[in-house]
């Protein structure tokens, strides 16, 4: 439904994006206008239509893709950008994550998740995450438990692929602050599940 909602949109847009992406911004801003709540069904077919229509035009996708993602969650829609430009796609995730919306900041760890479930695969991530680290730590103490918890989510997905990485920034960040702790245990839990001992000497 919601690739038939962006389809259908798509054709009474320009095809030139750099015409349709404000008007992407314009409609959505309008939904908001008009009452609709972040993260609700009326947003959600939204970065599908930035995603096909923006994907030859990177400038143009990220400034559309930083609007949407403050309504609906743009998590899908950025990892084919990731794929085809990476370089600059994850330098963007990276000032992203000091972004004063939480949901632009979640979207900096979320989008890059090496086993994000049901989207697309980031192979590259599952055997090297030196681009995710400086993401992860902008936000290993984030305010917003939103954030905090996408941070734990790729903790625990560089986990099953880095254990060595990934304890290695649980011992980094484990006892700084509350914020920090919560994001470590719950991204230590499939090492913790699996009764790794460094993982459980960790939390004593």
């Amino acid at each position: 439904r919601m690739s038939r909602l962006a389809e259908v949109t798509a054709e009474e847009l320009p095809s030139d994006f750099k015409v349709a992406g404000p008007l992407l911004r314009k409609m959505i801003t309008q939904l908001a206008n008009e009452g609709a709540q972040v993260g609700g069904f009326e947003y959600m077919f939204v970065p599908e239509i930035a995603l096909n229509l923006g994907i030859e035009h990177w400038k143009e996708s990220m400034i559309t893709i930083e609007c949407i993602t403050k309504h609906t969650s743009c998590e899908f829609a950025i990892r084919p950008f990731i794929l085809k430009y990476e370089e600059r796609t994850m330098q963007q995730m990276l000032q992203w994550s000091t972004h004063s919306h939480q949901n632009v900041r979640r979207l900096s760890s979320e989008g890059c998740r090496s086993r994000l479930p049901w989207s697309m695969a980031l192979p590259r991530f599952k055997k090297d995450a030196t681009l995710l680290v400086p993401i992860l730590e902008n936000l290993k103490a984030d305010d917003s438990l939103f954030v905090r918890k996408s941070v734990a989510n790729n903790l625990n997905d560089i986990s099953k692929d880095l254990p060595d990485l990934a304890l290695l920034l649980a011992k980094k960040w484990y006892g700084k602050n509350d914020s920090s702790n919560w994001i470590v245990k719950h991204g230590m839990r499939t090492l913790l599940k699996s009764g790794n001992p460094r993982a459980m000497a960790l939390f004593g």
